[in-house]
């Protein structure tokens, strides 16, 4: 009788996963249609207004990386932690780099 049960269960489990498993391969399909399409909308409005206006392209682009790093970087120093322990910052941001390959593509 416990292994009936035990298998119910197993297989009721399974089928869920499958449900899920399908359910999201939808949805990705569904988003990579919407987002083709919208790119094909929108990447000739992007390249003339990249062409008429270079420097404010330019311009936007510097103040958002800039904001971006700043806002981390504050973000970051509000961890007590890190921001008395400058070296251990350093170091698990080189172990970030090194565990993504972004410090090996750099370095080469």
């Amino acid at each position: 009788m416990k292994t009936y049960f035990q298998n119910d269960t197993r297989a009721r489990v399974t089928d869920k996963k499958m449900v899920t498993k399908r359910a999201l391969n939808l949805v990705e399909g569904v988003m990579s249609k919407a987002t083709q399409e919208m790119d094909g909308y929108i990447a000739p409005i992007r390249s003339s207004v990249l062409n008429r206006y270079p420097i404010v392209f330019s311009l936007l682009t510097t103040f958002g990386v800039a904001t971006t790093f700043l806002g981390f970087e504050k973000i970051v120093s509000n961890i007590a932690f890190l921001d008395q322990h400058p070296i251990i910052m350093l170091l698990l941001g080189i172990c970030i780099l090194a565990a993504t390959g972004t410090l090996y593509k750099k370095l080469l």
